[in-house]
């Protein structure tokens, strides 16, 4: 049921070149499915979309061939990527967008330390309400300890507006209440579209490398058909209860590892891990588009109403 990372030959024969290159383009197809429909949902036609692609297409074939110290000419650059020179002058002339990572928002390095620290979480480990002033565990000792720059009333106020946090006033003293055991920003739908950039494309790197020569990275599986829909609601439940665990486990970790890394000025590694859960109710393979029957043809010995014997 776990699928291992099979590494593809770093130099390959023709034959088996031309049949990998085959079997990549079927899985990668089956990757934009899902991607194309949420360009579709976004409003976001062909002629858009394809232009976005072929950018991104130059900068990777670009990269390889830094890489591989081949010669940086218009022309060894169209041939890697099959993209004609004269759009190839168009990108170079063009100031590339740097698609560097985005900066981690200060309000999921708060929620992440409220749900890791043993001062922040309650008897069943979730983020638990915080006096909003005054010293540790407070939400102001709490921000303080991410960040210096940013005032503790400020990030208060945008995780309140992302709709994570929430005042109540208990006995005369301000509490700021959790409303969700994970950072979900429901508040802002660009932050959400950023949070799934980056975590789509982090899982798909992992993915790439391992079909590569190198060290294999966790990216695995466990799948299963024939299910009822109570099943997978189980299944569902189960997952997000084995997340909670091994997401407590991680940031804790990684918590350590920053501050025994802070001096480290060598320290410029990241890291991401994820874990997901898809079920669909109707697993059967989707029927093929429909052809447009021909129009019938109208002789005259043909009467207007005989239905055209066109197959579909």
């Amino acid at each position: 049921m776990a699928r291992p990372a099979t590494p593809l030959s770093p130099k390959p024969s023709p034959a088996r070149a031309a049949a990998a290159s085959g079997d990549v383009l079927q899985a990668w197809s089956r990757v934009q499915a899902p991607l194309c429909r949420l360009l579709l949902d976004a409003g976001i036609d062909y002629p858009r979309a394809s232009a976005e692609l072929r950018r991104i297409f130059l900068q990777q074939a670009h990269d390889q061939m830094v890489r591989s110290g081949a010669a940086d000419t218009d022309s060894t650059l169209s041939l890697l990527s099959g993209v004609h020179r004269k759009e190839v002058r168009q990108w170079r002339a063009q100031a590339r967008r740097a698609d560097g990572q985005a900066a981690i928002p200060v309000s999921s390095q708060v929620y992440a330390r409220w749900s890791a620290l043993p001062g922040y979480r309650d008897r069943r480990r979730r983020p638990k309400a915080l006096r909003r002033l005054g010293p540790a565990p407070s939400f102001e000792a709490l921000a303080r300890e991410v960040t210096q720059d940013i005032h503790p009333f400020s990030v208060l106020q945008e995780m309140a507006r992302l709709g994570l946090v929430e005042l109540s006033l208990r006995k005369g003293v301000e509490y700021v209440v959790p409303r969700h055991d994970g950072y979900i920003p429901h508040g802002d739908l660009k932050q959400l579209i950023e949070l799934f950039g980056m975590n789509l494309a982090d899982h798909a790197a992992a993915a790439v490398a391992n079909l590569g020569p190198d060290s294999p990275r966790l990216e695995q599986s466990v799948f299963a058909d024939g299910l009822s829909q109570a099943s997978m609601a189980r299944l569902a439940d189960l997952a997000r209860e084995l997340w909670a665990q091994s997401r407590d486990r991680m940031v804790a970790e990684a918590l350590r590892c920053l501050e025994s890394d802070r001096a480290d000025r060598a320290a410029h590694g990241r890291m991401r891990f994820g874990a997901y859960y898809w079920n669909d109710p109707d697993a059967r393979a989707p029927a093929p588009p429909r052809r447009r029957p021909k129009a019938a043809a109208r002789d005259a010995g043909k009467s207007p109403s005989r239905p055209s014997k066109e197959r579909l």
